[in-house]
């Protein structure tokens, strides 16, 4: 089970910083608004994704209590979703970049109102719910048992929600000095290449729990 922890962790770092409409509305953020307006929008998107893993939970949570053969093609399914994002991640486009610096008189928005941007973003972006609906029950679950951990379930979101307060953070701080860094060719490959053999790591160890 710590096997299955220590890769949760790492998947949700790898599903945090890969591109998405949070990191680039925080990236877009910092580079016009600096850090400390940005990380309103980045608190918004931790909310956000707080709220949707628990709903992803609560959701399943009689799926997996009442259905072992149920639960059991759940595993499957997160596992295919991995290989899929393994898939995207391998094969990253090389020249993506990232958002552009606004003018000088683009509008301020505060951090209050950014809060609740981000929060509207994370609830209707596929890639943390989907996230939660097939990873999240996989860790949330006592292996003993079979039934949901209110512990581990409230651990798991809380290290979703500080693991992305700690790494838009860190990304919106350095934005402006990284830019060059964040959008280069070789970099992108390397992390996309990293991220995919992860992937594909985490997918082994569902199906492997399942025999």
């Amino acid at each position: 089970m710590r096997d299955i922890d220590g890769l949760y962790l790492v998947m949700v770092v790898l599903t945090v910083i890969s591109p998405g409409p949070g990191l680039l509305m925080t990236l877009d953020n910092a580079l016009a608004r600096g850090w400390r307006v940005a990380m309103g929008g980045v608190c918004g998107l931790a909310l956000g994704a707080a709220l949707m893993a628990s709903l992803s939970v609560l959701g399943l949570g009689v799926l997996v209590s009442a259905h072992a053969l149920l639960f059991g093609a759940l595993k499957v399914a997160g596992a295919a979703y991995l290989l899929y994002l393994a898939h995207g991640a391998w094969s990253r486009n090389r020249s993506a970049g990232g958002p552009a610096p606004r003018a000088d008189g683009a509008r301020a928005w505060p951090a209050a109102a950014l809060l609740g941007k981000g929060f509207w973003l994370q609830t209707s972006n596929p890639k943390p719910i989907l996230f939660f609906l097939t990873v999240l029950p996989q860790v949330a679950v006592d292996g003993a048992s079979q039934t949901l951990s209110v512990w581990r379930t409230a651990g798991a979101i809380a290290a979703y929600a500080v693991v992305l307060l700690v790494v838009h953070g860190s990304l919106a701080a350095v934005a402006t000095r990284a830019r060059p860094w964040l959008t280069s060719p070789a970099a992108t490959r390397l992390l996309g290449r990293a991220s995919a053999v992860l992937f594909v790591c985490f997918a082994g160890l569902l199906l492997a729990s399942l025999v």
